[in-house]
Parts: C-alpha cells; structure tokens; sequence
C-alpha cells in the first residue's frame, strides 16, 4: 500500500486545487481531518464536504462544481460505477466494487497505473487494503489510507499519525484482538515515534476519561457481572467493598484519577469474575491533550467526533482534528453531550418497538423516532445485552430524506461463520437501485419505503446462506 499511495500523491501533487470528500463519522472526519492538513501542508487550495453516503444526485451535484480533482476519503471504493465523470483519488478501506462504466474505461487500481498511461478524466486511483489481499474492516482504516496518502506527500506528515490511530479506533478496529492490527501497527509505530501517541495496557472500557469510575463499571459492555454491570447501586458497592474512595472532594473520580495500586485492586477483583482478556487490551493515549478529557484517549476522542458527525455537524469535529481548542471543542462537547442521552432514549424507543424474528435475521423498523445516521450504533449496542439474539445479525431501518435507512450490524463471531454484510448491502443495491457499502461486521443501504419487505426477504435468503 505505501506504492500505492506513493502514486496517489504524485497525482495529487500535479492539481492546482482539489475538494476533499469524506465520510461523517469517527473515521471519516479523521480521515479528513489528515486530509486537509496535508493539503495546507503543500500549500493547495481546497474545500472540504462531507456526505452520508454517496447517490447519484449527490455525485450529479458535485460534477456539477467542475472540481478539478475530487480527493474521496472513507467513502468512494464502493460507488465506482457513478464517478465515471470525476477525476479523483480513493483513498478508503470498505469492500470494492467493480465499475460498470459502459464504454469508458473501467477505474484503475494503481497497479496498473504507470506515468505513461493515456488516462482519459474517468480514470481514477484507488488506495484500498482490499486490492493487496488486506481486509479492511481490521487491518487499516479509511483515516489511516488518507494517512499513508499524506506521509508519502511528506514523510514529516507523520506528525498526523494520532489521526489515523483514532480512525481506526472509531471504526472499532482494535475490538476484535483488544488492540490494533495490521497495518494499523505500522501506522502506530510512526505515531509513536512522534510522541503523538502512547500505546498502553490497560483496562479497555469506554469512559477512563471522563465518567466516574462507577459509572465506567455500571456501563461496560465487556463485562457480564450479575448485580453489577447494567446495576447502579451494584457498580458503586463493588468499589464500596473494595474500599476505594469513588470521590475526591465535590468530584466524581475516573479511571484516570485512581492510584496504580487501586486499579491493579480493582483488576484483580473483576479478573476474579471475568477472564482478565475480556476487558484488558491496549488503550491509546494522546499525550499533547489534556489528562481527563475526551482527547486524551483514542476512544473517547472517536466518540466525540461520532457526535459531530451523527448531528449534521462534522465540520465542527474537523475544526477540532485540525487543532480548534476553542468553539468548535466547546460545541463538540455540547453535542456529544446530546449524543450520550439521545443513545439512550433510542435503546429504549429500539426496545419499546420490539425486535422482529426472521430465519436468519432480526430486525427492528422505528420510522422517525430515530435519527437514521445513529440507528446502526444503537442497534449494534444491544448485542449482549440479551434483548436480541446474538446468534444473528440485526438490521435496523429508519426513515430518512431519499427513502429507508437500513443499518446492518453483526458479531465477530457471525463473521468467523460467514457472515458478509457488505455482499448483502451490495446485492441489495444491485435489485433494488439503491445506495449502500461497508463491512462484513457493519454496513448500510437506501431503499424506497415499498421495497423493505423485499429487502429483508433478500436479506434473510443471502444470510441464510452464508451461514450454511
């Protein structure tokens, strides 16, 4: 992939201007994020959008831009066959799909590309782990491809390595090994090399920043602890019987705040619970943001640029990838407090409207009642918390402008059985005219409101089969 993105940048160097085009979550504003500051690096003028996903009407209007040359990070890989009009670059991590350019050219990859080639304007260049034999639902992600693209502008770029780490983490590429994998190493070594991340071993919930330590415990999905985990008062007494003081002064304490000796205490009494692999893993630290905040931590930095993103508002997440410590870190904070509560209330709607059975699939279809860019998350949170079946994939659909959101989310071991949620999606768009990509673990799909029944009876044959 470094060849590849040795090429990409040579193309990139030869624009006068260019719009970068991204993804609007975690991943996709970082992958941004690098993106724009390697192209202030170089000196390029540039404008920076981002999209759900991409449609034809959304590729229509920005032809209709005239762009020079359009940089897509985090998306693109997956709509080939509508940017025949554009020249650009690729620079993403979801499964590929073959262009289907009538008489023009099919896009190249850049193993075909040489300086010498008459490339006509519908030629493009990809940077995907998919076309070297990686996956790239664990191995890079699109943040860290727009990274490898701005290291080989300029090897002193690797000052934005804490970028791609937090990408990855965004996409929960660390989950399935409790750490980064892949050529996510590589990308980490440069990062710490820079000092702009320090990887360690720790306990690996969500929160180690910012919530009280109790309320950490309370909401780790990691962890199965009858009369503790999903408890209030049980969370607060297990560190109650551990003797640990849960506040110092007015202030809740977190994670961060406790001696070395009390959380190695702690450890040992949820080690005698839970296998101590389950919730101990690498943590990724930013050590140039403040301790306590949710910039000091690669997750909670992921989440917070999640809440920009999810709310229409990922520029603001930019401003912050970029080095804003100012309004737009004060308005990040108010939307991902918004966000925390909106996740909840929506577990609660997801749950009151129950989650339908198929064969092979579950599904649950709550209208407007949720936003259609959080519904995925807030399906894949219910998985172990049994109030569905962990035994399937879920598919979560809501309303949104140009039809029917449909979220797609699986297991790990789902995937180790065959699941492909990204065949299903790209099938789906295939019978259906729709829009969609991903995953095999998450992806998502448009479709008219008439078409949803067929969708899932699609879906659950597709599954079916995989699984067999």
């Amino acid at each position: 992939m470094k060849e590849l993105a040795k090429k990409a940048a040579s193309k990139l160097k030869q624009a006068s201007e260019m719009v970068i085009v991204s993804h609007i979550d975690a991943d996709g504003i970082s992958a941004a994020g690098i993106a724009s500051q390697a192209l202030d690096h170089i000196g390029m003028e540039h404008e920076v959008k981002f999209a759900k996903k991409l449609d034809e009407a959304y590729i229509n209007e920005l032809i209709a831009s005239k762009p020079e040359l359009v940089w897509f990070t985090d998306l693109g890989s997956g709509s080939t066959d509508i940017l025949q009009d554009l020249d650009c670059i690729i620079s993403d991590h979801h499964k590929p799909v073959e262009s289907t350019g009538g008489s023009k050219k099919k896009p190249k990859t850049l193993f075909d590309f040489t300086e010498d080639d008459d490339m006509p304007v519908s030629d493009f260049l990809q940077v995907n782990p998919h076309f070297v034999g990686l996956d790239g639902s664990n191995d890079i992600s699109g943040a860290g491809t727009a990274y490898l693209v701005a290291r080989a502008l300029d090897p002193e770029l690797r000052r934005l390595s804490h970028l791609a780490i937090v990408g990855a983490v965004g996409d929960m590429q660390d989950r399935e090994l409790g750490r980064l994998q892949g050529t996510n190493r590589d990308i980490l070594a440069d990062a710490e090399h820079f000092g702009v991340i320090e990887a360690i071993e720790d306990v690996n919930f969500f929160g180690r920043e910012t919530r009280p330590v109790w309320k950490m415990l309370q909401y780790a999905s990691e962890l199965e602890i009858n009369g503790v985990t999903d408890d209030y008062r049980g969370s607060m007494d297990f560190f109650m019987e551990l003797g640990i003081n849960l506040k110092r002064g007015e202030n809740w304490r977190a994670w961060v705040d406790l001696k070395e000796s009390e959380k190695k205490e702690i450890i040992e009494a949820l080690n005698y619970y839970v296998p101590a692999e389950n919730f101990m893993g690498e943590v990724y630290l930013l050590p140039q943001e403040k301790k306590g905040t949710e910039l000091h931590e690669a997750k909670e930095f992921a989440t917070l640029l999640n809440s920009c993103g999810r709310y229409d508002a990922a520029v603001i997440g930019l401003d912050v990838c970029k080095g804003d410590r100012g309004e737009a870190l004060d308005l990040a904070y108010g939307l991902r407090k918004g966000h925390r509560k909106q996740l909840v209330d929506s577990i609660k709607i997801m749950q009151s409207v129950g989650i339908s059975q198929m064969e092979y699939i579950q599904f649950v279809h709550v209208g407007d009642m949720i936003r259609d860019t959080i519904v995925g998350t807030v399906a894949g949170m219910l998985f172990g918390s049994g109030k569905i079946d962990d035994k399937k994939p879920i598919f979560a659909l809501a309303e949104a402008d140009d039809g029917i959101k449909i979220s797609g989310r699986g297991t790990r071991q789902l995937i180790e059985a065959g699941l492909d949620l990204s065949e299903v999606m790209r099938q789906a768009v295939e019978t259906f005219h729709g829009a969609g990509g991903g995953h095999n673990i998450a992806a998502g799909a448009t479709v008219a409101p008439e078409q949803v029944n067929d969708f899932l009876e699609l879906a659950n044959e597709i599954v079916g089969r995989q699984l067999a």
